[in-house]
């Protein structure tokens, strides 16, 4: 079985991703930058990063306890003047919240209040493993878990007239399952390359490898000797956030996370059953978009996800964005840009909505 490994602080169990059509979906064009967007031209320029920095060092931060008493960091940023709404955002495998600095400041600078919790084993939430590097969760279910506790606890009590979500990744597979459990949570919902499946057959072959005792999946290692160069890199082609992005976890180092063992790759499958056998009960408008160079997760499953919902006459737009790579939220400026826009303008078609 040939794996191929194309991780830095991502990794998922891939098996060549090639056999994956494209999802027909429209085009996503370039667009202007109306709502002020971060650049690269600006991440250049320290005043830009302070700001970006001062703004992230401003938030609310602390834990609760997620089920297994594992401890579950978060950070929030609250408009202190009149806001748009709130945007909750979920994470992809190995992110953490810091690793948003850039998004939070652009939400934040567009009127928006904006909520982040780091998912159980990784970030700077509990690890369940003695081996910290390694990608492992009991069972799928508590990371829908905690992010409810999350929304209840902090999001819920500063009353915010228009609540969002925005989901990357694995983010994705935990924010349409929350979905299709607390449908009434969210007035619209964004998703960045989320992972809805893998390629043909991993999940199919993924019982023979998984045993009692976690174990890296094939390909997968710890996060040292799973580094690769921006030349090699799968996620993004915008060098400048990709630098960034390796720097944050060098600064942070207790918030990396390495490969994925074989007992991750079994409950996320065991997921992407559970949420297409549920989809009809999905009632939250949403967009999806999917990267033309994906390769992390599966692009198919984006298009038989979006199909099924079409079939259901489901509230759903989706778009291709060609040639960015899997990390939409920080890749080159022409796409970044554009999916966001795209995402803050479909927001805006929801807010005050029934009020």
């Amino acid at each position: 079985m040939k794996v191929i490994l194309r991780f830095l602080s991502i990794s998922l169990f891939v098996i060549s991703l090639a056999s994956c059509s494209h999802t027909p979906f429209p085009k996503l064009e370039q667009i202007e930058n109306k709502y002020n967007l971060s650049t690269e031209a600006f991440l250049m320029k320290p005043e830009h990063t302070h700001m970006i920095d001062s703004l992230y060092d401003l938030g609310v931060d602390g834990y609760f306890t997620g089920a297994g008493n594992v401890k579950i960091y978060y950070k929030y940023f609250i408009q202190d003047s009149v806001e748009k709404g709130a945007i909750v955002i979920l994470a992809g495998r190995t992110e953490a919240a810091v690793k948003y600095k850039e998004v939070i400041f652009d939400l934040f600078n567009n009127g928006y209040s904006v909520y982040i919790h780091d998912h159980r084993g990784q970030g700077f939430s509990g690890r369940m493993l003695a081996d910290t590097d390694m990608g492992y969760v009991d069972e799928f279910q508590y990371y829908v878990d905690d992010m409810k506790y999350f929304y209840d606890h902090f999001v819920l009590p500063h009353h915010h007239k228009n609540i969002f979500l925005l989901a990357h990744s694995m983010g994705g597979t935990i924010g349409v399952s929350f979905l299709e459990e607390y449908p009434d949570d969210f007035k619209a919902a964004a998703f960045s390359s989320p992972m809805l499946g893998f390629a043909f057959p991993n999940c199919l072959l993924i019982g023979f490898f998984t045993g009692d005792d976690p174990q890296y999946a094939m390909g997968h290692t710890n996060y040292d000797e799973g580094r690769v160069s921006f030349e090699e890199n799968t996620l993004s082609g915008s060098e400048i956030r990709y630098e960034r992005m390796k720097q944050i976890f060098e600064e942070f180092p207790e918030a990396r996370l390495g490969g994925a063992t074989y007992q991750w790759v079994y409950k996320s499958c065991k997921q992407f059953d559970i949420i297409f056998d549920n989809i009809s009960n999905i009632e939250t408008p949403l967009i999806l978009f999917s990267a033309g160079d994906e390769e992390i997760v599966s692009s198919s499953a984006h298009n038989d996800f979006i199909e099924e919902l079409n079939s259901l006459r489901k509230e759903v737009k989706a778009y291709l964005v060609v040639d960015a790579k899997h990390e939409l939220l920080i890749e080159k400026d022409q796409f970044r840009i554009a999916v966001l826009t795209q995402i803050l303008d479909f927001y805006a078609g929801y807010e005050n909505e029934n009020e």
